[in-house]
Order: C-alpha cells, then structure tokens, then sequence
C-alpha cells in the first residue's frame, strides 16, 4: 500500500534511528496515514501531531485516549506514558492522540524538542578532582583484578 500523505519531517527527531524507547513510525495498514506506534507488551498507535493548549480540551470533549510526552534530554528522545481520563493531564503537557482510522486528526502540530539544559561539549556534572584523587584512580584502574580483591579485603571495612 502506497502512503496516502508525506512523511512529517519532524518525525525523524522525535524518533531518531536506533532510540532506546520502543518508538518507530510505520504506515496504518488500514488508511494509508503515518502513525507512531509504541510497543510495551502491546501496540499502541498515535497520530503524528502534537496536541496542546486548545487541542487538549477538543481531545477530552472527543474522547480520545492521550500519552504524554516527557523528553529525555540525556538520550534525546521522547518517553511516552498512558493517561488514563482526565487523571494526569497537565494543562502546560505535550501529548499524542490515539490513532484511529475512521477518526480526523485532531492536529498536525510539530515537535519541537526542548532546548539542551546543558551546552554541548560541557561535562553533566563540575567535577573537582584533585591531582591525587586522579593518581588514585589510575593506580585502581590499572592494578590486576586478584590484587585488587586482596587490597579490598585487607582493608577494614569504613562507615559512611
């Protein structure tokens, strides 16, 4: 089956190749649209637009089943969970709408994924280290395994 619509280019950074989060994007076999699908057990379908700020209320007044997105800002990519009725939505949430092909979509809004919390090229953490803490390390690093365990074992054990 040919697709019926062009692939949102956004897609392609919401779900980036090889992510860790069970996502992918795929044809509906039944209405030839694009769909994001999400497998935990089972598969779930959700249409490719954003739903926010009025859209939300239009998907409450229709009933649709809503994930909210939460971003991983660590692996870059989107981490979607279940809503269960109007229990754990949140007026400021970004959300997918469950894929239905008798249904519209209720939006074609695009991702835009949040800015860095951090500059790239930055470490996560301001690790101060000293010149012996690093010689320690080193030494660690690169004594044998057997005289690794023995040193354990002869040191008494410390409280934290």
């Amino acid at each position: 089956m040919k697709p019926v619509e062009h692939k949102p280019a956004w897609l392609r950074e919401f779900i980036p190749n090889g992510n860790m989060g069970k996502l992918d994007v795929c044809m509906c076999e039944g209405c030839g649209r694009y769909v994001i699908r999400q497998q935990l057990g089972v598969w779930d379908y959700y249409d490719p637009g954003i739903i926010q700020d009025d859209d939300l209320i239009v998907a409450i007044i229709l009933r649709r089943a809503l994930a909210r997105i939460r971003w991983d800002n660590t692996f870059r990519q989107p981490v979607l969970y279940t809503v269960s009725g109007t229990a754990g939505l949140k007026a400021d949430g970004q959300y997918l709408a469950e894929h239905d092909c008798r249904l519209a979509r209720i939006t074609d809004r695009a991702f835009k994924p949040p800015r860095r919390e951090r500059t790239p090229g930055k470490p996560m953490f301001d690790a101060k280290l000293s010149k012996a803490d690093v010689a320690e390390f080193a030494r660690l690093w690169h004594m044998p395994l057997a005289a690794l365990r023995a040193e354990v074992r002869a040191r008494p054990p410390t409280l934290l």
